[in-house]
């Protein structure tokens, strides 16, 4: 008895080793007959037996992306964009690093004209993705791709505090680092919104203080020719042809005996007395004598970007330190900094950038040029025409605008067209 139950376990266990010896040999054959069927009907363009014969290879091998592709490929035949979407994402599931099937994605969005959707996932594969030399190749050559926003203006400035001044005629107000109206084009002279969240306009001769509904919220005793930023709790102002300075509630900080006078920025301002610039600490004591002819000053009226200041003495420009110490070289023109990133400086006739230490970055190689944004973009311009370069002096954007400043953080920048400015947005910044 024994004996006849040790046989039949041994018959058992044989046939045990059998069925599965033939799962395993027999698995691979009906795999390779699915995909040798699936390319059959291929060939002869029968597309979506050959997805029927390709999903069937999946169930015996659920994990193969390439296989993903391939119903891809056949259902871009069938001109099913749905279907073809949905097996490029589950290639790209499947394989975390499968580069390809990013790629095939990305090329139809772009044939599609869908840029935005082709920026998006090669911008979420390259984080999510540990291989990714040919996405951040592909993202690259995307670069300098942008569309318009917005209204046209007679006039738009840089950025500056998430705000940018526009104008129309002789009328000015302020529209968002995106774009959108802050306040309407109605005042004679507008600034910057300041610490104290007000911002000084002039409107039938009277300067005052609104705030981001355009309310008006403070207005001084006296009449003012000028009232400045709120920076550094200390507003600059123009009464009777003579310059100062004034608390935030418009008590008188320093006497009004300047010809000329910017607001504070990181603690530095200029005043002029006759001819002559100085630059001033905030506790109003000059650390320079006055023997600048021009301060350079931004759009807004800001010349302490970084914490150094253009000067021009007789026909050259200097960069001058906190400390009143001249860095770097001479110069034949320059434009103020509007980031941290360098600034543009002529000499000889051609524009290079040079950083807020002084150091030259880029050599003179343009006709005109603005200075860098936080993006690493500048405007530049050769032929006659404004484009934008990236930080190794190469156009990304080619010249084609009659003017250009700088990008902003959001990669909204203003250019020039037929005499009207309006913004652009760039598609990767």
């Amino acid at each position: 008895m024994k004996k006849l139950m040790i046989a039949a376990m041994v018959i058992l266990l044989g046939l045990s080793w059998w069925v599965t010896f033939s799962a395993v040999t027999e698995k691979p054959m009906e795999y390779r007959r699915h995909l040798a069927e699936a390319q059959k009907y291929e060939d002869k363009g029968i597309y979506y037996d050959a997805v029927l014969e390709y999903q069937k290879a999946l169930e015996l091998n659920p994990d193969n992306a390439n296989i993903y592709l391939k119903i891809a490929e056949n259902y871009k035949s069938l001109q099913d964009e749905t279907s073809f979407i949905q097996a490029c994402n589950d290639a790209i599931e499947i394989g975390k690093d499968n580069e390809q099937a990013v790629l095939i994605l990305v090329d139809y969005y772009l044939e599609k004209g869908e840029r935005e959707n082709a920026i998006a996932l090669l911008k979420t594969q390259i984080e999510e993705s540990s291989i990714n030399g040919s996405l951040r190749a592909k993202l690259s050559s995307l670069a300098g791709g942008f569309r318009y926003l917005g209204e046209e203006y007679d006039s738009i400035s840089n950025t500056c505090a998430s705000c940018m001044m526009v104008q129309n005629g002789e009328e000015m107000g302020i529209i968002d680092e995106a774009g959108n109206p802050v306040i309407r084009t109605e005042y004679e002279n507008i600034g910057l919104f300041g610490e104290n969240g007000f911002a000084p306009v002039k409107k039938q001769g009277t300067w005052y203080y609104i705030d981001k509904n355009n309310y008006k919220r403070r207005q001084p005793d006296e009449a003012y020719e000028f009232l400045g930023t709120c920076s550094n709790g200390v507003i600059v102002a123009e009464k009777d042809g003579k310059w100062g300075y004034l608390s935030e509630d418009f008590k008188k900080m320093t006497e009004f005996e300047y010809d000329g006078a910017t607001p504070f920025l990181n603690g530095i301002a200029g005043v002029k007395k006759g001819n002559k610039w100085a630059l001033i600490h905030e506790d109003f004591h000059p650390f320079t004598d006055f023997g600048f002819d021009e301060i350079v000053c931004d759009e807004w009226g800001f010349c302490s970007r970084n914490e150094v200041v253009f000067v021009k003495i007789g026909e050259k420009y200097h960069l001058i330190n906190k400390d009143g110490i001249q860095i770097g070289e001479s110069y034949d023109s320059v434009m103020p900094f509007v980031s941290a990133d360098p600034a543009a400086v002529m000499q000889a006739g051609k524009w290079g950038f040079v950083s807020s230490e002084g150091k030259r970055v880029l050599q003179g190689a343009f006709e005109n040029a603005g200075s860098f944004s936080e993006i690493g973009y500048a405007p530049a311009s050769s032929g006659g025409k404004w484009g934008f370069i990236k930080e190794n002096g190469g156009f990304v954007i080619d010249p084609q605008f009659e003017g250009a400043k700088a990008f902003n953080q959001n990669g909204i920048a203003p250019v020039k067209e037929n005499g009207k400015w309006r913004l652009i947005q760039l598609d990767i910044y």
